[in-house]
């Protein structure tokens, strides 16, 4: 079915939304308020805003009762870097893409998920159910003043729309779980002059970075996954050029698929340490976990997303189902019993980069996507 999109207050809503600098840190998601209380009061939502002054999640419920379908747009956006070739806070339209930054981070999805709202009101006024369309703050440095924030003060729904990964071809169903570990060694110090009288734990630490990676591939896991990663991300050791370095650290990355264990992981490095501690007498390890997280996957086969897949072929869309590598707020929905999953107008990814730029073709094709779902989400089991 095809919707009426007004892709011009779709564009002037996304303008509006660039030119406020929500750069996170600090965040200052209040810049955005009135621009998105407008748009929603426009649509004739209940207000509610959850969270600190200048940080605020913004919510707008319309309709009563159940079902409720929950799209939620984070308002922060990442600093605008260097290499710009217009202003990043300024919306720019050049060949049928506005540029600008958040504006497919993740700006241009709210302006997207608004016209979808408001297109569906347009034909369906007297729905039955509760649909909320929410700005929400602190996505991009771990949701504590966002959804994690939401979910404390008792946010729920019985699916969520998170327009913030997949593209307008790919859902986003499932997210690779995520380990982050700490490993240490302690050495022994000694002249750089002498270093066979120290126990250089740099060396040693880069030995065992590359061992830990061999020992961590796996070739088993849930098909719709990808491989298991690791990622050398932090790494810190020495002292002085001319000290043997006694003490050395790194922060080791892991995303891992459905299928292969956290506690598999964890082992195998374990068995390394183990191992380089026998081959090298005075030396002593540290393990440590800093973050984690499980995958996750939805089934295909769930009621929601039979019905966003059918949407997306009443668009004319040959819809993917997909999983990721990265964690979105849409896995700390799920771990709370909530269906949620990702699709977004992305198709060029721009996220994160300078000249970042949404087709405005594809934030119309969402929209109408989007006014799909809620249609079959509210009017096929009446």
């Amino acid at each position: 079915m095809k919707f009426a999109i007004d892709r011009e207050g779709l564009i002037s809503l996304l303008s509006s939304l660039i030119r406020q600098p929500t750069v996170n840190p600090p965040g200052n998601e209040y810049l955005v308020r009135e621009v998105v209380q407008n748009a929603l009061r426009g649509l004739g939502a209940r207000l509610e805003i959850v969270g600190e002054d200048k940080r605020p999640n913004i919510l707008g419920e319309i309709g009563r009762g159940k079902p409720t379908v929950a799209i939620l747009s984070h308002m922060d956006i990442v600093p605008p870097g260097e290499g710009w070739e217009t202003d990043p806070f300024e919306a720019v339209i050049k060949n049928g893409r506005i540029y600008g930054r958040g504006a497919e981070d993740n700006k241009g999805s709210f302006a997207a998920s608004w016209a979808a709202v408001k297109a569906f009101l347009e034909r369906s006024r007297d729905f039955e159910g509760r649909i909320i369309l929410g700005a929400v703050a602190d996505e991009e440095r771990g949701s504590e003043k966002g959804m994690k924030l939401l979910l404390e003060n008792g946010f729920k729904a019985d699916v969520c729309l998170i327009p913030d990964g997949g593209k307008w071809n790919k859902a986003v169903i499932g997210e690779k779980g995520m380990l982050w570990v700490k490993v240490s060694i302690l050495g022994k110090t000694a002249h750089g002059s002498e270093p066979e009288k120290g126990i250089n734990a740099i060396r040693t630490l880069i030995k065992v970075i590359e061992k830990i990676e061999a020992q961590t591939r796996f070739n088993s896991f849930h098909p719709l996954f990808s491989a298991p990663t690791m990622n050398l991300g932090e790494i810190k050791g020495g002292e002085a050029p001319n000290m043997v370095p006694s003490r050395a650290e790194c922060v080791l990355d892991f995303r891992y698929p459905a299928g292969v264990e956290k506690e598999e992981i964890i082992k195998k490095i374990q068995s390394v340490l183990e191992n380089e501690k026998d081959a090298t007498p005075g030396i002593s390890f540290g393990l440590e976990i800093i973050q984690e997280s499980s995958p996750h996957l939805i089934e295909e086969s769930n009621h929601w997303i039979i019905k966003f897949k059918k949407a997306a072929s009443d668009t004319g869309i040959n819809l993917q189902l997909t999983t990721i590598g990265g964690n979105t707020v849409a896995k700390l929905l799920y771990e709370r019993g909530i269906t949620a999953f990702s699709h977004s107008p992305q198709d060029i990814s721009s996220a994160h980069q300078a000249n970042e730029s949404v087709s405005i073709e594809k934030l119309v094709l969402c929209a109408n996507l989007w006014a799909n779902f809620l249609q079959r989400v509210f009017e096929d089991d009446r």
